[in-house]
């Protein structure tokens, strides 16, 4: 089977993963629906592809959902980018939703460039691992941006990797000696 989803707009579908339920939870970004700009597009589906629900979020400026992961608690987790006005540079974004797709919380991690978050996972403590690239520290060209936060998405720590060049860290994994595969 295949299936399309969206509106009049561009729609864009970039992670997708099989939910507990045997359907699928994907994440992108869509200006089909709500403020006219870009919005983190979030879409529920049963096995066969049918739409159960979808959801947007995002504020004034553009904002992107690049992963999704379903949450032990069986709600989901987003990481993208943020913009919360137009005149300024994206920051990491992290959404956490429940079931249904409501928004329980979600947090931005700001700098002075463009901040990306391409990939997260949830770690074995219940908070989140997030990678993606970052303009605002390290070398400045773009290094690979590493967060962890705790289960609520506050940041405990960060760091960054890289050399004269654009980095940039597209996937990441928690391993089982309880670090990080990026």
């Amino acid at each position: 089977w295949s299936q399309t989803y969206g509106g009049k707009g561009n729609d864009v579908g970039y992670s997708v993963q099989q939910t507990n339920d045997g359907g699928y939870i994907i994440c992108g970004s869509t200006d089909s629906f709500e403020n006219g700009n870009i919005d983190v597009y979030l879409i529920k589906t049963d096995q066969n592809g049918e739409e159960v629900w979808s959801q947007t979020f995002g504020e004034s400026g553009d904002d992107v959902g690049y992963s999704v992961q379903q949450t032990t608690d069986g709600g989901y987790i987003i990481t993208g980018k943020n913009q919360p006005t137009l005149d300024i540079y994206y920051d990491v974004y992290l959404l956490k939703t429940d079931g249904d797709g409501n928004e329980q919380w979600s947090q931005t991690f700001e700098g002075s460039g463009y901040d990306y978050g391409y990939s997260l996972d949830q770690t074995n403590d219940g908070g989140y691992i997030i990678c993606g690239t970052t303009g605002s520290f390290g070398g400045g060209n773009g290094d690979v941006y590493l967060i962890k936060t705790d289960e609520n998405g506050i940041e405990q720590w960060s760091q960054n990797f890289g050399g004269d060049g654009t980095d940039r860290g597209y996937s990441i994994q928690q391993t089982t000696d309880g670090g990080y595969i990026i």
